[in-house]
């Protein structure tokens, strides 16, 4: 049965994932102009590039976090301002990320290519992993068999949300970019975010 950390990470990622974003907008964008087949070719480059991404940080920091109890207080307390980060980014009228899509025509291959090297080169995912997910750890457990956990159920939800997106072609993409810069969903994203901050400060 699943812990209450873990189904408060699960939402969490499912909160984070729906709010629109580069790769959200991308995919959408990808797949109504280019088909199902280069859509889930890019769905596959950004699971992988996800998935690496998540290992690097896996690896090197639940070590750290076993020997080293203060060092995991401030990893939880820099995850906190990173989710109000994620909250006021959320809210910010994003700037025209239709580029990505706009460029010259893209092969299945060149697709997947450029899912996985944005998401491998991907800060924002990278801070998520690093600071984020130790918010979801119990330290009195196996650390490293929970990290896997935790970025086995990020990846699934992720990689649903975006196969959906995929599948849904022309008119859900451009409802995702509609409600990218919609006020009421950017804002209704940015409380989403900062509640689970709130929770996370409460907790430690």
């Amino acid at each position: 049965m699943l812990s209450t950390l873990t189904l408060s990470f699960a939402l969490t990622a499912f909160l984070i994932e729906l709010t629109p974003g580069p790769n959200m907008v991308w995919l959408a964008l990808l797949s109504a102009r280019q088909g199902r087949r280069a859509g889930f070719a890019a769905t596959l480059g950004i699971a992988l590039g996800l998935g690496l991404l998540a290992l690097a940080a896996v690896f090197g920091l639940a070590q750290l976090v076993a020997e080293y109890p203060l060092l995991y207080q401030g990893i939880c307390l820099t995850g906190v301002a990173f989710m109000v980060w994620l909250a006021w980014d959320a809210w910010r009228d994003p700037a025209d990320q239709a580029s990505w899509a706009n460029s010259v025509q893209q092969t299945s291959r060149l697709a997947f290519l450029r899912g996985l090297l944005i998401n491998v080169l991907n800060a924002k995912a990278a801070m998520f992993f690093l600071t984020v997910l130790p918010n979801f750890i119990d330290p009195q457990r196996a650390i490293t068999q929970q990290y896997l956990l935790l970025t086995g159920i990020y990846l699934s939800i992720a990689t649903a949300i975006h196969v959906i997106l995929v599948l849904g072609g022309n008119r859900l993409g451009r409802l995702v970019i509609k409600q990218a810069h919609s006020t009421a969903v950017r804002a209704v994203s940015a409380l989403a975010l900062l509640g689970v901050a709130a929770w996370m400060l409460a907790k430690l």
